[in-house]
């Protein structure tokens, strides 16, 4: 690891000291004497030495701007004037470690030498998580106003550690912008835990949460750490959070505001370092007006609201995310090189996909799979779409598997057999509809009703 060490003071002698102790140690120490020219060059060090006194400013303040904008970095706070308030106010602010001037040469070593094996541990760490987890696309793909706008709403609020709502319909990507968030934030060395309240029973949401201990209900054979738990230091995601029940959402509020719970069964108090990311595709203030959801919870939530927009209305985005997935299922599924049709292109860009995102990867997985040769046509996108493409292509689509070599056949007698298997199946459908009114069957199939009457007895449909 290249040891690279930012001293930001603006007294020489402590400079020369900082030098004179870590060089030794294999460090490379650079200087800067003020915030404004130390925070310039900042994005090439991982460990910063800061004094709290600086000609142009406060180090507090210079700690809270570089946390928000680099929180990977080290800094260790120095300080002349040593009072307690001040150790505090570091730490709180995210200080790696207080030292006082004079300081112990020893001790700064120390403390330095164990920031810079901290930071080896944690990109070691990142590095097996992120060979763990290479299966799973974090990527948001988008090109569109509304998703340029989302991007930079992540960039604004992924360094600040406060709980995020993230509206949207079903489909729309809303876990994708949690990973986001998580992952460019000072969290994203912990782990992201996601939860799907609707998904799991309303009765065991509450242990799936908090944990539980041995003998806390039926079954509890053993203690048992929660969500939050396995979160700690990191992300939690709650996806559906409009599916929590009252009691529930009360100790959820509870936890937010002082990040502290008990398990089911236990009287302990457990004190938890996790940030809470909630989802919803409802609407949440009418939930609060129904009564169905906590409006102190609400609020909660809602310190920042990031809003999804529908793929219908970021159409630009489609053949973008269509290539994306393409690509994908392509190299996934160890397919021949596959491409759009024009017709399949159109049809894409007219349909709303009201299953948004999700429906689309899906459409395109499928396709890709189904697909024959190299070219994707509309029947295989829009396969229960039958608007899409013409009965004749569908009727193909339908034969061809069926009747593949019955035509080497002498005596198959194929076009009998078809056509009459294929009025038969007509004539059912339709009677099914109509509850079996004869008057209405014959007339959405445009035959005479005695026509009718006379091939349902044959094919003894009545």
């Amino acid at each position: 690891m290249n040891k690279k060490v930012l001293v930001i003071d603006d007294d020489e002698s402590v400079v020369w000291v900082v030098k004179k102790a870590l060089e030794p140690l294999g460090c490379e120490v650079h200087d800067r004497g003020t915030i404004k020219a130390g925070t310039k060059a900042i994005d090439h060090f991982k460990v910063v030495i800061l004094d709290l006194m600086l000609p142009d400013g406060n180090g507090i303040d210079a700690l809270k701007e570089i946390r928000v904008f680099n929180p990977d970095i080290m800094v260790i706070m120095v300080t002349a004037h040593g009072r307690m308030e001040s150790a505090i106010d570091a730490m709180r602010e995210g200080a790696y470690d207080y030292l006082e001037k004079p300081f112990d040469i020893e001790e700064l070593k120390i403390v330095v030498e164990k920031a810079f094996r901290d930071i080896a541990l944690r990109e070691e760490l990142m590095e097996l998580r992120q060979s763990r987890d290479e299966s799973i696309p974090f990527e948001i793909i988008g090109k569109s106003r509304s998703m340029l706008k989302l991007f930079k709403e992540i960039g604004r609020v992924a360094p600040k550690d406060v709980t995020v709502l993230i509206s949207g319909e079903s489909g729309t990507g809303k876990e994708l912008v949690a990973r986001a968030i998580h992952n460019n934030s000072k969290r994203k060395y912990g782990q992201f835990v996601a939860i799907n309240s609707a998904s799991i029973p309303k009765e065991l949401l509450e242990a799936e949460l908090f944990g539980w201990e041995k003998g806390a209900f039926t079954g509890a054979t053993e203690k048992t750490d929660g969500k939050i738990q396995s979160a700690q230091g990191g992300t939690l995601f709650l996806d559906e959070i409009s599916e929590l029940n009252i009691d529930l959402q009360a100790k959820l509020l509870r936890f937010i505001q002082d990040r502290e719970y008990s398990p089911l069964g236990s009287s302990k108090v457990i004190k938890a370092d996790v940030r809470i990311i909630g989802a919803t595709n409802k609407n949440l203030k009418a939930a609060v007006q129904a009564g169905q959801f906590r409006e102190d919870l609400y609020y909660r939530f809602n310190v920042i609201e990031l809003k999804l927009p529908p793929l219908r209305d970021r159409k630009e985005d489609i053949m973008l995310l269509t290539k994306h997935f393409l690509a994908e299922s392509v190299n996934a599924f160890d397919l021949q090189p596959k491409e759009l049709s024009k017709d399949v292109e159109k049809a894409m860009l007219k349909y709303d996909w009201p299953g948004n995102v999700r429906e689309l990867e899906n459409s395109i997985k499928r396709a890709s799979i189904l697909s024959k040769g190299s070219l994707i046509e509309k029947r295989d996108v829009f396969i229960n779409d039958f608007t899409s493409y013409s009965i004749k292509e569908f009727l193909e689509t339908k034969l061809s598997g069926y009747l593949q070599g019955m035509a080497k056949l002498d005596n198959a007698n194929l076009y009998e057999t078809v056509v009459s298997e294929v009025e038969k199946a007509l004539i059912s459908i339709v009677l099914n509809e109509t509850d079996r009114n004869q008057v209405r069957t014959a007339k959405i199939l445009g035959i005479n009703r005695n026509t009718l009457s006379k091939k349902a007895k044959e094919y003894k449909l009545i």
